[in-house]
C-alpha cells in the first residue's frame, strides 16, 4: 500500500510537467516573434517579413513623425515582441516626417480674424510691420512665410498690417460755365466738399456762373479735399 502512494506521489507532479510542456509545444508550434522593423524601408521590411514566413501591408496615410525620417516605417502593428502565426499580416505606417500645416491666406483679413486663424493651426503671430495706404484698417496686407507654406506647428508667421485706409481718388471735373447750384448738388450728392464761393463781378456773364475753380479739372481729387468756385455776380 505504502509503495503504491508512493508511486502515485511521484505521477502525478510527472504528469503535471510532461502536460505543461505538451501545452506549451503546441501553443507555440509554428509561432513567430514580430520583428521590429521600425526605421526600415518598405522594401527592407518586406524582405525581413518574408524570411520569417509572414505578409507585409503599408497603411494609407502615414504618420507624422519627429523622430522617423520620411519614408521609413514609423508605425507597426502587431508590436515587436508578439507571437504570431506564420503566414500572419503585419501592417505597418510610414512617416511623413515633422507635423506640418498649410499657412492660411490672411491677405484682406482683418488682423484679429488673421491671428485666430493661426492660433487655431498651432502657428505663432511673429512681427507685426505697418504701412498705410494699401487697404483698410487693421488689414492683413502680407505674412511672411507666405500663404500655402508647408510649416511646422509653432512656426512664427510675420504680418504686415495697413493702418491707414487707402484714400479713394477722382478726377476733378470741370466746372466751368456751371451753374453754382448745379456745382452744390453735385457735390452734395457725391460726399464732395464745397467750400467757399467767391463772387466776382464779370459784366455779361449770368449771375451764379462759374468762372475759376480749384482744384482744376483733371487733378486727382478726395473726398477730404475742399472744392473753391469763383462765380459771377
Amino acid at each position: 500500500m505504502a509503495a503504491r502512494l508512493l508511486a502515485l506521489a511521484v505521477f502525478l507532479p510527472v504528469s503535471g510537467v510532461v502536460f505543461w510542456f505538451a501545452l506549451v509545444h503546441t501553443v507555440h508550434q509554428g509561432a513567430t516573434t514580430v520583428p521590429d522593423l521600425t526605421g526600415t524601408t518598405v522594401e527592407d521590411a518586406r524582405a525581413a517579413v518574408h524570411d520569417l514566413g509572414m505578409e507585409l501591408a503599408v497603411e494609407e496615410p502615414g504618420v507624422f513623425s519627429a523622430s522617423v525620417p520620411i519614408g521609413v516605417v514609423a508605425v507597426q502593428r502587431p508590436h515587436a515582441g508578439y507571437q504570431v502565426k506564420t503566414g500572419a499580416r503585419l501592417t505597418v505606417r510610414l512617416s511623413l516626417g515633422n507635423e506640418r500645416v498649410t499657412l492660411p491666406l490672411a491677405r484682406g483679413e482683418s488682423l484679429q480674424s488673421a491671428l485666430r486663424s493661426l492660433e487655431q493651426l498651432g502657428l505663432t503671430a511673429g512681427a507685426r510691420l505697418e504701412l498705410d495706404g494699401h487697404g483698410g484698417p487693421d488689414q492683413v496686407v502680407a505674412t511672411r512665410p507666405s500663404a500655402g507654406t508647408l510649416a511646422p506647428p509653432g512656426t512664427r508667421v510675420d504680418l504686415l498690417i495697413n493702418k491707414t485706409p487707402r484714400a479713394e481718388l477722382w478726377v476733378m471735373p470741370s466746372l466751368l460755365s456751371r451753374d453754382v447750384e448745379v456745382i452744390r448738388r453735385f457735390c452734395g450728392r457725391h460726399g464732395l466738399r464745397l467750400g467757399q464761393i467767391h463772387e466776382v463781378v464779370y459784366p455779361g456773364i449770368a449771375a451764379g456762373t462759374v468762372l475759376r475753380q480749384y482744384p482744376t479739372a483733371g487733378a486727382p481729387l478726395s473726398r477730404t479735399d475742399i472744392i473753391s468756385v469763383w462765380v459771377s455776380r
